[in-house]
């Protein structure tokens, strides 16, 4: 393999990469990025054998061939040189680097040793716009488990329904549901329209990558034949990811009917006063309670070691008057990750979910579980 290519475009395609190398890994390839020429052009590949990545960089390539060198020191060395051209070239299993002054030479494997990546070959399964479906993840994949006791929760739910693409993601406790477009006509691929359930830390470094390389571009989506990996795609990007086993939970019986209380608030002055609240229930389960009434919305927190903490919101306020208790890190966790300017509170009672929707957009439903207290 002999080529040169941009230093700030191969540091940069390293940085990214480099994200889906094992962090422990028990083979040493895993700790590795898989450089090879591919018509015209340098491809960068890494996986930790549940994600797995392919980015193309421009490249002008004198000799095909293929090598895999440790990510880290590459990817740190390379960061480092001036911004200049950078040139490769293989001898055996060793990758020389020249860029102007500067010079290295890396041990390497074979890149018969490294573990194969699909890739898309034809049309895609589905297509869609990348910032709709960045934002999509940023709303949902919050929502899933952590605790991998029930491996299905710490996925997202990825359906297809009509012309929609659905994500849902619940951890038992809250759940988040978005609907975005699709840009491509009805999918014909069975599996998606039976829902797939992709691990929500795959769809997390998704948005993050694409949000720095391909926010302008439509995002395609592919499922492989072997029906356990779902590859996401631009023309310089792709990332797969294995698929969660299991049967995921109705997400449709969890939504409840219309409630007897609605508010709609200024999300900002919502958020302020979560946060506020949020001191003082610290120590106290993070607990902080909503009193609703026609003069608007009451918080309050209080913690028998620090004190109390009282606020009084003017909101828009519909049916009964009610009360109800949430933990502030799941309240916090929505208002962080909501676009808009207000937000719509609908309950039932106390012990009933609380349904959060945004005004003027109805492709995305947040249910918070309330938090049984004494009074």
């Amino acid at each position: 393999m002999k080529l040169s290519v941009l230093q700030e475009n191969l540091a940069r395609g390293l940085a990214i990469t480099s994200r889906s190398v094992a962090s422990r890994a028990q083979l040493p390839v895993l700790s590795n990025i898989l450089l090879t020429t591919d018509q015209g052009r340098l491809k960068l590949s890494a996986t930790n054998l549940e994600t797995g990545i392919n980015h193309w960089l421009g490249a002008k390539v004198e000799k095909e061939g293929a090598i895999s060198i440790p990510a880290k020191v590459l990817a740190e060395f390379i960061a480092s040189l001036p911004a200049e051209k950078v040139e490769l070239e293989t001898r055996e299993n060793n990758l020389l680097v020249n860029c102007g002054s500067y010079q290295a030479e890396f041990n390497g494997l074979a890149a018969t040793e490294f573990p194969k990546i699909p890739s898309v070959k034809g049309k895609t399964d589905l297509s869609f716009a990348s910032a709709s479906l960045t934002q999509a993840i940023n709303q949902v994949a919050f929502a899933a488990a952590q605790d991998e006791g029930r491996p299905v929760l710490t996925g997202v739910l990825v359906v297809v329904k009509g012309q929609n693409l659905i994500l849902a993601a619940t951890d038992g406790y809250r759940l988040s549901l978005k609907k975005i477009p699709t840009t491509k006509g009805i999918t014909e691929s069975k599996e998606l329209k039976k829902g797939l359930i992709i691990p929500s830390r795959t769809l997390m470094e998704l948005a993050r990558t694409m949000g720095e390389t391909d926010q302008e571009k439509n995002i395609g989506l592919t499922i492989t034949k072997k029906a356990n990996q779902a590859i996401f795609s631009t023309p310089d990007t792709e990332i797969v990811s294995r698929l969660i086993e299991g049967k995921y939970p109705d997400y449709e019986r969890i939504i409840p009917g219309k409630g007897k209380t609605s508010l709609t608030i200024d999300i900002a002055e919502l958020t302020r006063a979560v946060r506020v609240a949020s001191i003082f229930a610290r120590e106290a389960a993070n607990v902080v309670r909503f009193q609703i009434n026609k003069k608007g919305l009451e918080i309050t927190a209080n913690t028998a070691q620090i004190g109390r903490n009282r606020v009084r919101l003017e909101a828009k306020v519909s049916g009964v008057g009610s009360k109800i208790a949430f933990n502030s890190r799941y309240l916090l966790d929505l208002l962080g990750v909501i676009e808009g300017d207000r937000i719509n509170l609908e309950m039932t009672g106390s012990l009933n979910p609380g349904v959060f929707t945004l005004v003027g957009d109805k492709s995305y439903l947040h249910i918070i579980m309330p938090v049984r207290v004494q009074e």
